[in-house]
């Protein structure tokens, strides 16, 4: 039997006091690593003992493999609804909600959702829809769609667990280390169906002098590590494998439209240690476990902080040898979303639509010595040890009456805002005036810019 560590005890614990206090469809909130499905085993053993049907329902085939591989490591008898698969009866189906989509199958009592937060869009509504009236239990990291609606639709109850800091304080998870040695101008790059248009952000961050900037600092911080980078485009990705192999460095692309052997290969060979980067596209945020991987570069801007915090969670696994892993940001996200590591409050009711850039701001600092990102509620860079320099605005008094600030000297700073036009001028205008947060306030501008259509 499966032995569960304590706080996936509590988690199964909580669960079921939910499940007896009238919920009907709770979620499992835990970040990568936790261990849910192990946690869902269990509860798919104790359905078993009781003489329930249960599906385990996912989109990506990497996770129904590895749910598959799981349950036969448990001794759980079960039968598979998925493309490539025959039909077998059994009480435990590991079900793809593509193929069940296109399928009548016979009701489940329970149905477990991995990556729950996709559940309210129509394909998983469908397929739920036909169980009937079952039980379900979501799982995911993440309770938030990029499209701010709410998961109440499909759930009625959130069971969270822990943060992602506290399971490496416990070390369950490999120490995040971000970095954003340098953030490319995306102030030109529209949204579309509220993230990033990553055709335009794709065109932007093909430039040689980016995709160099990024191989640079990857072979100054991260050699002899195993990396995946997210890229915005498959295109993208063929051009960042390429940089890295004119560079000595072995690397290769995947993307979604890759073939099942193309991807198997790839994470076969980051496995046994014979390449040093996949570039992906479309492919990787969620449902793959390579423990070794410890270097994620971010060339793929997102609005999303499932994406960010999924990414970033392919390589906190931990494995031998293993204590950190490096993540290179070249994009802004980590101003976006906040560090990986930070406690998050979710909700099921959704939120309210972001700013068409996405461009909300999250303190990050941003240490000016070696670029490390860390929580501003610290005295010290937590990598090299540099202080921040408080900058205190100078405040002149003057004899005589208060001073009144022009009508002219106000159009004038009004006209040389409207007239910068990226977000890198806006930066340099910001810093000209002595603000403290320069960037900050530049995206605050896009954004409006964005808000008003221009």
């Amino acid at each position: 039997m499966l032995t569960l560590r304590p706080r996936q005890r509590q988690a199964l614990d909580d669960l079921r006091r939910a499940y007896a206090s009238g919920a009907r469809a709770p979620v499992l909130v835990a970040p990568t690593g936790f261990g849910k499905t192990a946690v869902s085993v269990e509860i798919i053993r104790s359905a078993l003992a009781r003489g329930r049907r249960v599906w385990f329902l996912a989109h990506l085939r990497e996770i129904l493999d590895d749910t598959a591989q799981r349950l036969e490591q448990a001794q759980i008898q079960f039968g598979q609804i998925r493309a490539g698969h025959r039909p077998v009866d059994a009480p435990v189906q590991v079900v793809g909600v593509q193929t069940a989509a296109r399928r009548q199958l016979e009701p489940p009592d329970l149905i477990i959702v991995d990556e729950c937060h996709l559940a309210v869009a129509a394909t998983y509504r469908q397929v739920i829809a036909a169980a009937g009236s079952p039980l379900l239990l979501g799982l995911t990291g993440t309770p938030e769609r990029l499209d701010g609606r709410g998961l109440r639709e499909l759930f009625d109850a959130l069971v969270p667990t822990c943060s992602t800091a506290e399971l490496v304080a416990e070390d369950l998870l490999a120490r995040p280390r971000t970095f954003a040695p340098a953030i490319a101008d995306l102030s030109q790059v529209r949204m579309r169906a509220g993230d990033f248009d990553q055709g335009a952000a794709g065109e932007i961050l093909s430039r040689p002098t980016i995709v160099g900037d990024a191989l640079e600092h990857w072979q100054r911080l991260c050699q002899g590590r195993r990396g995946v980078a997210f890229c915005s485009t498959v295109r993208h990705a063929q051009t960042v494998a390429e940089r890295w192999q004119a560079a000595g460095l072995r690397a290769m692309a995947v993307s979604g439209g890759s073939s099942d052997d193309q991807r198997q290969q790839a994470v076969q060979l980051l496995r046994t240690g014979d390449l040093d980067l996949v570039a992906c596209a479309q492919l990787w945020v969620a449902g793959v476990d390579v423990p070794a991987l410890d270097a994620v570069v971010w060339l793929r801007p997102t609005a999303s902080v499932t994406i960010w915090l999924q990414g970033c969670g392919r390589g906190l696994r931990t494995a031998p040898g293993k204590s950190d892993c490096l993540i290179l940001d070249h994009v802004g996200n980590a101003r976006r979303h906040g560090l990986p590591e930070e406690r998050r409050e979710w909700s099921l009711d959704g939120r309210r639509r972001r700013a068409r850039d996405g461009g909300q701001v999250v303190p990050v600092r941003e240490c000016e010595r070696c670029f490390a990102c860390y929580s501003p509620t610290l005295p010290a860079c937590p990598e090299c040890g540099a202080v921040p320099a408080i900058k205190v605005r100078e405040l002149r008094m003057t004899a005589g009456e208060l001073r009144e600030l022009k009508a002219g000297e106000a159009r004038a700073r009004k006209r040389e805002q409207g007239q910068a036009r990226t977000y890198q001028e806006l930066v340099q205008i910001g810093r000209a005036r002595g603000m403290a947060n320069p960037w900050g306030w530049a995206q605050r501008v896009v954004a409006g810019r964005r808000a008003r259509g221009y």
